[in-house]
């Protein structure tokens, strides 16, 4: 899931600086960073991982409507 950096001067949507990175995956996505104010675009899901516990649910997944983020710490039985 490498991607590689591109300055192609796409505005950052916090500051409006066009010193910012694109980075377009194979997998059908981009991702923005920004060098002026340490913007990112996947911030939100970058926290989400590291907020996740990783504990066990106590009833069934298909009874919770949002879906558990996979956990980026190794788990401990």
């Amino acid at each position: 899931m490498d991607a590689e950096g591109f300055h192609e001067q796409v505005p950052c949507p916090r500051c409006g600086s066009d010193h910012t990175v694109s980075f377009h995956y194979v997998e059908g996505f981009d991702e923005l960073e920004c060098h002026a104010c340490s913007y990112r675009s996947d911030a939100a899901e970058i926290a989400a991982l590291t907020r996740f516990q990783g504990g066990l649910l106590e009833r069934d997944v298909a009874d919770v409507d949002e879906r558990l983020p996979i956990p980026i710490r190794s788990m401990k039985a």
